[in-house]
């Protein structure tokens, strides 16, 4: 059988072929190469790379990489893997520290995948040695922002590995300077293994802040997150400048403060420390302990549910600190129930260490011999120019232990060394008193304003409050204090102060023993005595005590105390510069007396010690006068130095009430006499 032999068929490469095997060709290189270089690397550890790192480095942060140990960097097996033995990183040439950050030992391994799409994720982290020298300069610049003005983050890190670390941070606006040690960590986070780092990141350190040294310890309650540079949880106990800091709560990271939840109890011996330390200033205050949650809101500091005491004074309510201006500014609304006078003292200029240890009387400072009583305390101008501050402030009481005083309010503006306290107000007894403050720091010396009135205060009442028997007296008082001084202090602005001083004393009655007392009229005093008409009421007509001030002295202009039956007047003076009192207390009778003193009453001494003297020269003349003709003429003779014809008159009250001057009192026509039923003298008359 013949064997048929078949053709053979060629099929010829077509265009598409060729391109198919090319691409699965360079395919084949391309993966052959990535092996060879996986290989290369796996095998080396890529520790030829360490020049090229540090090159491109170097170049990204545009400051100086080094490695001086061991260094690799391969995927293990697809996985980055960065180990690095004395990694240097360097800080600007400006900074103090000459390295950002340096370790003895980095060894980390980061997410591939991560890498390609753009992110960072690190899967654990090997750290040993680690030093951070962070720094802020007075222009605001940092040394953690690189080239292209973009600050590091912190990359989320699933497990770590953290031993012998140290943080250095100096902030040169804020005069800080932070040496902080970190307690070692080890754990994981990762998600899917569900492992959790057991314990808190602990930290503790000290350094100077705002120019003051202090101590720091503390902790990073919620390492897991802290790690993945999420919400942390943080406690800080601090003290600095005899005042201890506590905080605890969340922040958003380990290197903002925006939006966190804090809430911060600070305590101490006087508020002012830790203000003056911040470049503010704030009153001083008696031993305090407050507490308030705590945010930061873009430039704003912000201090909410405020709670604690300051003294014997509880204190509540809001402040905010604002950066944002040319200058801080304070914006507060605080409230009290109960204010113990004690507490104000500091406000105006008191010792609070010798409030606390001598009370009231720790208001009374010796000076040149005498006692002072008008602080004397210098504002401090180079801290009212660093802030301006609204502040509102309300008070339900002040426990005064005499006076009853409540519905105290104060609102208070400053800006640029311009304080004004508008108003100051508070209730009295039923009466109110409002006060304008005016400091004007911009000017050399302070020029301060000083416009106080007060309305309807009940004299009776108010004896009582100091447990003074109120002497039937119905009459209330009004007044007007308009004063302007310069010094930089209320003693020396006083010192120097013009303006005038007026209380208005309204129709009223009063026991007539005093009115006898008052103008020694000893026959008359007998006479209600006797009659038992010692407590019974007489009328007050009008009253006034006015002074005008010029350069810190006063000068009665006038005082008179106009009654049923006599009429009082006051000469002499008082000083503001060392608080001397210079007055005399006289009274003359509208009714016939056999036997009245007819002298003055000296009031002297000073404000904080003052002295009542009822024996006067002219009292001792009469008496001597009276002994003469006793002995010169009849016994009987020796009472004409004594007689009191009751020839006074009327004042003119329209002139008294408006607090005229004394020329213009005495210059007004006397009120007519009321009509009145005589009295038996001794029942002779």
């Amino acid at each position: 059988m013949d064997t048929v032999t078949r053709p053979t068929i060629i099929r010829r490469r077509t265009p598409l072929d060729a391109a198919i095997g090319a691409v699965a060709g360079f395919i084949a290189t391309v993966l052959g190469l990535i092996v060879l270089a996986w290989a290369i690397l796996f095998v080396t550890k890529g520790r030829f790379l360490k020049p090229t790192f540090v090159k491109y480095a170097s170049k990204y942060a545009d400051r100086a990489v080094a490695v001086d140990g061991d260094f690799q960097l391969y995927f293990n097996p697809f996985h980055l893997k960065f180990l690095a033995q004395g990694l240097t990183l360097a800080n600007p040439a400006w900074a103090h520290d000459r390295n950002l950050f340096t370790a003895r030992l980095i060894d980390t391994e980061i997410s591939t995948w991560d890498l390609i799409f753009g992110h960072q994720h690190v899967l654990f982290l090997t750290l040993d040695g680690a030093n951070a020298g962070l720094e802020i300069d007075k222009a605001g610049r940092n040394t953690w922002t690189f080239a292209g003005d973009e600050p590091f983050k912190m990359p989320p890190i699933d497990r770590a590995d953290i031993t012998g670390s140290v943080a250095h941070y100096i902030d040169a606006k804020h005069k800080a300077d932070v040496r902080l040690s970190f307690g070692d960590l080890a754990g994981s986070v990762n998600g899917r293994a569900q492992e959790e780092v057991a314990g808190p990141l602990t930290f503790k350190g000290g350094g100077t802040a705002l120019g003051a040294p202090f101590t720091l310890r503390g902790a990073f309650t919620t390492p897991n997150s802290t790690i993945r540079g999420g919400s942390t949880g943080l406690e800080l106990h601090a003290g600095v400048a005899e005042t201890t800091i506590d905080v605890a709560g969340t922040v958003p990271n380990t290197t903002r403060i925006d939006g966190a939840d804090l809430r911060v109890t600070i305590a101490g011996r006087n508020l002012q420390t830790l203000f003056k330390l911040a470049g503010a200033n704030a009153p001083a205050s008696r031993p305090y302990r407050l507490s308030s949650n705590f945010t930061k809101d873009g430039v704003d500091y912000k201090f909410t549910r405020i709670a604690g005491r300051f003294g014997d004074s509880d204190l509540a309510g809001s402040l905010t600190i604002g950066t944002g201006g040319p200058r801080t500014k304070l914006v507060a609304d605080l409230r009290t129930k109960v204010l113990d006078v004690l507490d104000i003292g500091p406000w105006l200029g008191y010792s609070p260490d010798k409030l606390d240890k001598q009370g009231g009387k720790g208001a009374i400072t010796t000076v040149d011999g005498h006692p002072r009583i008008i602080p004397d305390q210098p504002i401090d101008i180079s801290s009212l120019k660093a802030f301006d501050a609204a502040v509102k402030y309300r008070a339900g009481r002040i426990d005064t232990g005499t006076v009853p005083i409540s519905n105290l309010g104060i609102d208070l503006t400053l800006y640029d060394r311009h304080l004004v306290l508008k108003p100051v107000v508070f209730d009295v007894i039923g009466g109110r008193v409002t006060a304008d403050i005016d400091l004007d720091a911009q000017q050399e010396p302070i020029a301060i304003a000083y416009d106080v009135r007060t309305t309807a205060i009940p004299i009776g009442k108010l004896l009582t409050s100091f447990k003074v028997e109120d002497n039937g007296t119905t009459a209330n008082i009004a007044g007007h204090i308009a004063l302007k001084g310069e010094g930089d202090s209320i003693h020396s602005s006083l010192a120097s102060s013009n303006g005038r001083i007026a209380i208005v004393v309204s129709q009223g009655t009063l026991w007539i023993r005093n009115i006898e007392l008052a103008k020694l009229d000893l026959q008359n005093f007998v006479v209600a005595l006797l009659g038992k008409d010692l407590k019974k009421s007489r009328d007050i007509r009008c009253g006034v005590a006015a002074f005008t001030v010029e350069q810190g002295t006063a000068r009665t202009d006038p005082v008179v105390f106009d009654t049923g039956r006599a009429i009082y007047t006051m000469k002499g003076q008082f000083a503001f510069p060392d608080e001397s009192l210079g007055l005399s207390l006289r009274g003359r009778s509208k009714e016939v007396s056999f036997f009245s003193g007819q002298s003055p009453i000296g009031i002297g001494g000073y404000f904080a010690a003052p002295k009542v003297n009822p024996i006067s020269k002219e009292l001792i003349a009469r008496t001597g006068g009276a002994v003469v003709l006793g002995i010169v003429a009849t016994p009987l003779a020796a009472i004409i130095p004594f007689v009191d014809l009751g020839t006074a008159k009327n004042s003119n009250c329209a002139a008294v009430e408006k607090a005229e001057t004394a020329a213009q009192v005495q210059a007004a026509p006397p009120d007519p006499k009321t009509k009145s039923q005589k009295k038996k003298v001794l029942g002779i008359f």
